[in-house]
């Protein structure tokens, strides 16, 4: 004979432990969702000009981005920063990208740099290439990602 009361009884702590393991889910993901959209706003590069330093003797041009991430959400992040330079041509590309890895309340200074011969960086400017800068946030161990990537076309 089946005992239809231990039968309920295990289906009914079988619903409240998937009720709460659903509530956790949604707070997980509002928690990263802050922390995500608290960091979006601060990695952008600051300034609004090309900032370029050219040495005379070499003919070789440095642009350097200062990007100043601030974590003020609930949970701790790595945030992936990274520009480059292309021309449309397929003559000539250069990146650099670093990881940087933020705990809630956290802010850090990122100084990221390329050299650029002046020779390429005029055909970029004459409207024959473009400025990628790359931004990925990943926080909850892994499991909650979103990548923004921006791009300024030469000639501008």
């Amino acid at each position: 004979m089946v005992h239809w009361g231990n039968f309920l009884k295990t289906f009914q702590i079988i619903g409240v432990a998937l009720i709460i393991l659903e509530v956790a889910s949604i707070g997980l993901f509002l928690l990263s969702g802050q922390t995500i959209f608290s960091l979006i706003g601060s990695v952008t590069p600051s300034g609004s000009t090309l900032p370029v330093v050219v040495d005379e003797q070499s003919q070789i041009a440095t642009i350097t981005f200062t990007f100043t991430p601030h974590n003020t959400g609930y949970l701790a992040a790595r945030i992936n920063l990274g520009f480059g330079l292309t021309l449309t041509d397929g003559s000539f590309a250069v990146k650099n990208t670093t990881s940087i890895y933020l705990t809630p309340g956290e802010q850090q200074n990122v100084d990221l740099s390329i050299k650029v011969p002046v020779s390429k960086l005029q055909e970029y400017t004459n409207a024959k290439g473009t400025i990628d800068i790359y931004t990925s946030i990943i926080t909850l161990n892994d499991l909650v990602r979103i990548d923004y990537n921006s791009m300024a076309e030469g000639g501008g």
